[in-house]
């Protein structure tokens, strides 16, 4: 899909929800006390606000983009690590959470600082912006300008400029507290056109048991054999621990809404709220997956499926609506990650070591600079990462001929006559 096949009332659902989303934005930022910090929202997020950017964090447009090409390639297995996560969200909530708002801390870096002294926070806080600036922010452009490259057919420097300066725009306007209340109205959005593309789906196939025969049997395993080369059991279920405590518990762009919440008791409800909204990855990303297996089995790139659905099923104008929520994941994701790097850098490096007598105002300004720099430094790396031939956004992709071969062996006979 390109530019040319986006209809006058894709543009005008387009630019009405960068308008509205604008608003929300400048709204937010004026609810900010003047000279206040721009990093955790002056304490003020009620759960709804912490859950909602949790989630909205977490998924991201590679999220998006990524858990359809692996439930096209895979099946639902991939769900294991949206629904485990709850396990380690719950350890959030009550066990690290109440010292982290305990000790009052703006940063994660400077709660371990406090603990184990302020060389463990310098190593902390440099591991933390470089895991940003590479994890958080490029591989999240390069996902988000795999797929505006598609729909603009633009390159990706572009693609991840255009990004960003929309990402940006809220974390210098009104830093935390706008990106956490533009992420209530950006997750609802994304709900609501997901659930929607994936009932389509369904309807399209011709329902739940025709999605069921129509794609192989192994589709709807949530756990595969020890031996399975790229999902097996056992190492999810001893491995995942150790990556759920760092992402959920430990890493400073998903905790950072909770170290800005009102009190104790909206933290940890937040924090459980965000459990509950990882029970919806499986039927809202990997399932639409799922179902371009069962409609269009000879799509050749499972990255393609997410946007090979959009366009095939979606009437005009909510073409433009998806596009919109694609965007909406991407701004949520790459802002949150953006107020992290801001937050580290500023309160960690530039205030304890290299200015320790700034002035909020200053503070504001560091943040600012921080936080530009950090985008251009991430476009870098993005353009870069777009320079490794044959990279995957998520799994080892299958052959699609192979995925036919499978598909003949479950499907009936006459599918592919259809």
């Amino acid at each position: 899909m390109h530019v040319k096949f986006l209809e006058t009332l894709d543009w005008s659902i387009l630019i009405a929800y960068f308008l509205i989303l604008i608003a929300i934005g400048i709204w937010a930022s004026s609810k900010r006390k003047k000279g206040s910090s721009l990093f955790l929202a002056e304490n003020s997020l009620k759960w709804y606000h912490i859950g909602f950017s949790m989630w909205g964090t977490n998924v991201g447009p590679s999220m998006l983009i990524a858990s359809a090409s692996a439930g096209f390639t895979t099946g639902i297995v991939s769900g294991n690590y949206a629904w485990y996560a709850f396990v380690f969200i719950c350890l959030l909530a009550f066990v690290f959470a109440p010292r982290y708002l305990g000790s009052r801390i703006t940063t994660l870096p400077e709660f371990m600082g406090k603990r184990f002294g302020q060389s463990t926070r310098n190593i902390l806080a440099w591991y933390t912006i470089i895991t940003i600036l590479i994890s958080w922010l490029a591989l999240t452009l390069f996902a988000g300008g795999v797929l505006i490259r598609q729909v603009f057919d633009i390159p990706m420097w572009q693609s991840a400029l255009l990004l960003l300066v929309i990402s940006a725009f809220f974390t210098m306007l009104g830093g935390l507290k706008a990106v956490a209340y533009t992420n209530v109205y950006q997750m609802i959005l994304l709900i609501v056109v997901s659930a929607t593309l994936a009932i389509m789906g369904i309807y399209k196939v011709g329902g739940v048991g025709a999605l069921v025969d129509a794609v192989p049997a192994d589709y709807w395993n949530l756990f595969h054999p020890n031996d399975d080369p790229a999902f097996p059991w056992l190492p999810i279920i001893l491995g995942y621990p150790i990556m759920g405590v760092w992402f959920w518990c430990t890493d400073q762009s998903m905790v950072q809404p909770v170290l800005a919440a009102k009190n104790l008791k909206e933290g940890q409800m937040g924090t459980n709220f965000t459990g509950w909204l990882k029970i919806l990855d499986v039927p809202l990303y990997i399932l639409p997956g799922i179902i371009c297996l069962a409609l269009f089995p000879q799509l050749e790139n499972p990255d393609e499926a997410y946007m090979t659905m959009v366009t095939h099923l979606f009437p005009v104008g909510m073409v433009g609506l998806v596009l919109a929520v694609l965007t909406a994941a991407l701004v949520s994701t790459v802002g949150s990650a953006l107020n992290a790097l801001s937050t580290v850098f500023t309160m960690d490096i530039y205030v304890k070591k290299i200015r320790p007598q700034a002035k909020q105002r200053e503070i504001i300004r560091m943040g600012q600079v921080v936080t530009v720099v950090g985008a251009l430094i991430s476009v870098i790396i993005t353009i870069a990462i777009d320079s490794i031939k044959g990279l995957n956004l998520f799994s080892r992709p299958l052959k699609s001929t192979h995925l036919r071969d499978i598909a003949r062996k479950q499907c009936p006979a006459d599918f592919f006559n259809k």
